[in-house]
């Protein structure tokens, strides 16, 4: 293994590590004096309530995008204060109200093409952790989890929380609420980080309260201001049910209709204001929006979210070694613990939860991540239990321990433990952001020899503006199994890094030039044979003042096969070694437009043929609640004896009565399944954590006569949060 990695590597990873010798040193941060009122204001998105004028008072925003440092170009103010059960924010943004870009209104919407003010509160002032809330002009909410000072943002958490907002004639307001049950923070310190930008879409302004570098991004917390004297605030009890029922029919071609009905109960108590337990019973995911459908031309699995609420409240208490790096390439590639493999047999079918218990939080420099998952499959083989605790030092840095004991992918008993750690830096060389993370980890699985069962690595990252730069290596041994984790290759080394220089030109209508390029080997673990060599160099990305992208790339790749690989349909690849280089050209409009969208247009050899690959995505705001949008990818491939083209169609059609009340309708097509899907859902929010669902998805086939329904599945779900 020594051999494979280059001298010069260790020399470049030795250098770029010196500085976690040096001190951190930290500047004085702007503070917010918490305001605590006895009336708190009605939330109805017009900050004109009495109360606005006892708040504390935010206006010094300041840009970092297109002037860095200069006053936001329209007057921004921020008003903040707080009673027992909530925090409160009142939001004023002064603009014409002809430009202002606002298009969505759904819950957990993409937002980011709209105006809109971001929130990040770190309410364990760790410069670590926090939340991300963001409101856009018309009411769209979206919120995150942060974790590893926001470099990794969990947009798939949902939170309880309120907020309203309307466009007026001198801009746009918002008023916010968010209860102290829906956040973890430490009962004895009342000081929290807290962070307020707002984004311009079409002058491409984004202004920061506090003033942040070029090299701070919208999630990072370890430049937050601060917010002084919460006290005498309360979860209440802490103890949360969420009882729901679920009912409906599945269908299926000549077999008539099987009719459902189910109910279950969720359960939280924050034990500390700070630590969180969660029991799931008959658990339920009927709501969960479908996947996006891709077809694999690759030889291995591909990676999919999980989209489960249960399982997406307190991830990143489980993330673990390169998953929490920068490198987003290899973030996927070794995952210990994998959500989603949860409720799935072996053959990726769901299968019942019975019930679930979960253990989230911090408790002094510890952060700490249990769960336990009881599922209807065999007996003796349906239990899985994973454990994570990391410890914090220094300012951004930690160690850590995880530990897995099931197998989601075959019958056999699996253990996985593993270490790792993280030293971090947001000032180094005074305001750049660097890493370095180790993890190793080894796999015990019955009838499996337990001498080639390891997998460690190490990745140094550097992500700032004008130079973005990581470096890393990792294994995973031919016998390393992780039961409930998702491992697509095993057996090999690879190595892997990128360098970008970004330089920022603002002339002739250009923000931001960058060029550079990254490369992956990976290496037979055994053998030490090569075994896939990918180079990407990108010469030139553009980004424009407009809000428009291009950029041009070019890859060079090389794959041995050690056996034939069926790629498509009957079409099957012999086994060798190929070389081949393919061009890349991508366009990106700006998202304010009412019509928007992106084309990526490749091209070039593929193994011993040729690939024309066309990805074209368009957009359509038609009115404010009507949004249509179409996905199109297609692959064409060209090999001495077999041709094929693969083809995968995406449609929507949303309507947003409210940002409470909307239609969603998804409909795909991939012509490796022929098959098409169809998914509508209904939501209906009644108020923060009470919400009525109607789902339908359905399955189409072909047959003599055209598509015809397959199977389909109603459900109407309702759940009701109740708090004490």
């Amino acid at each position: 293994m020594l051999e494979f990695i280059p001298t010069i590597v260790y020399k470049r990873i030795f250098m770029l590590s010196l500085f976690y010798s040096l001190a951190i040193l930290s500047s004085a941060q702007p503070q917010i004096d918490a305001v605590r009122v006895d009336n708190p204001p009605h939330i109805d998105g017009r900050v004109d309530d009495d109360v606005w004028n006892l708040a504390f008072k935010v206006y010094e925003f300041f840009q970092q995008e297109p002037n860095l440092g200069e006053p936001s170009s329209e007057k921004t103010e921020v008003f903040v204060c707080y009673d027992s059960k909530n925090i409160y924010f009142g939001i004023k943004c002064w603009d014409n109200p002809d430009k202002i870009a606002a298009k969505e209104m759904l819950y957990d919407a993409r937002i980011s093409n709209d105006d809109r003010m971001r929130i990040l509160i770190d309410t364990y002032h760790n410069k670590r952790t926090g939340y991300y809330i963001a409101i856009n002009p018309l009411g769209a909410k979206i919120d995150a989890s942060l974790s590893n000072d926001g470099s990794l943002k969990n947009e798939d958490w949902d939170g309880i929380w309120d907020g309203r907002a309307h466009i007026t004639d001198w801009g746009w307001e918002a008023e916010i609420a968010i209860p102290f049950q829906t956040l973890g923070f430490n009962r004895n310190n009342d000081t929290w980080g807290i962070k307020f930008s707002r984004e311009i879409e079409y002058k491409a302004e984004t202004s920061y309260w506090p003033k942040v570098g070029i090299n701070s991004t919208s999630s990072q917390l370890s430049d937050a201001g601060i917010l002084v004297g919460l006290i005498d605030i309360s979860q209440g009890l802490g103890l949360s049910f969420l009882p729901y029922i679920v009912t409906g029919f599945d269908q299926k071609r000549d077999n008539g209709s099987d009719y459902r009905f189910s109910a279950g109960l969720d359960i939280s108590y924050h034990i500390t204001p700070s630590l969180k337990t969660a029991i799931s019973l008959n658990t339920d995911f009927a709501e969960t929006e479908v996947d996006n459908r891709q077809i694999n031309l690759t030889r291995f699995s591909l990676h999919y979210p999980d989209k489960r609420n249960f399982f997406l409240d307190g991830a990143n208490y489980f993330q673990f070694g390169n998953e929490t790096g920068g490198a987003k390439s290899v973030q996927d590639k070794v995952i210990t613990f994998f959500s989603r493999r949860m409720g799935l047999d072996t053959l990726g079918q769901p299968v019942p939860i019975n019930y679930a218990v979960k253990f989230t939080g911090m408790a002094g420099g510890w952060n700490i991540g249990a769960l336990y998952i009881n599922d209807d499959r065999e007996k003796e083989k349906n239990n899985f239990y994973v454990a994570r605790v990391n410890r914090n030092f220094l300012k951004q840095s930690s160690v850590g321990f995880i530990g897995t004991y099931g197998n989601t992918l075959g019958p056999e008993s699996n253990f996985v433990v593993g270490l790792d750690l993280k030293l971090a830096t947001s000032t180094f060389r005074g305001d750049k952001n660097a890493a370095l993370i180790l993890f190793g980890q080894k796999s015990f699985t019955k009838e499996v020899a337990n001498t080639n069962n390891s997998s460690y690595g190490i990745q140094v990252d550097y992500p700032n503006d004008f130079i973005k730069a990581n470096l890393g290596y990792y294994r995973v041994e031919k016998d390393f199994i992780a039961g409930m984790g998702f491992v697509p290759r095993t057996d090999i080394n690879e190595i892997y890094g990128r360098l970008t220089l970004g330089p920022r030109l603002k002339k002739y209508g250009i923000l931001q030039i960058s060029s550079g390029g990254e490369f992956s080997i990976i290496k037979n673990a055994s053998t030490n044979d090569l075994e896939t060599r990918e180079i990407k160099l990108q010469p030139v990305g553009i980004r424009f003042l407009s809000g428009d992208q291009l950029t041009y790339s070019l890859v060079s790749q090389y794959e041995y096969l050690k056996e034939d690989f069926n790629i498509f349909d009957d079409v099957v690849i012999t086994t060798g070694g190929y070389s081949w280089w393919q061009n890349e050209i991508k366009l990106e409009t700006k998202g304010a437009r009412d019509i928007w969208g992106e084309i990526t247009y490749g091209f070039g050899d593929f193994y011993d043929g040729k690939q024309k690959e066309i990805e074209i995505a368009a957009n359509w705001k038609i009115s404010v609640p009507f949004l249509l949008a179409c996905k199109l990818k297609k692959n064409i491939i060209d090999l001495p004896e077999y041709s094929f083209t693969s083809n995968v169609y995406q449609f929507n059609a949303n309507i947003l009565f409210s940002p409470n009340l909307t239609l969603y309708n998804f409909v795909q097509y991939d012509n490796a399944s022929n098959t098409i899907g169809l998914q509508s859902r209904f939501r209906w929010i009644l108020k923060p954590g009470n919400e009525i669902f109607l789902v339908w998805n359905s399955k189409y086939v072909e047959a003599d006569s055209g598509y015809i329904s397959d199977t389909g599945a109603l459900r109407f779900k309702m759940k009701y949060s109740i708090r004490f």
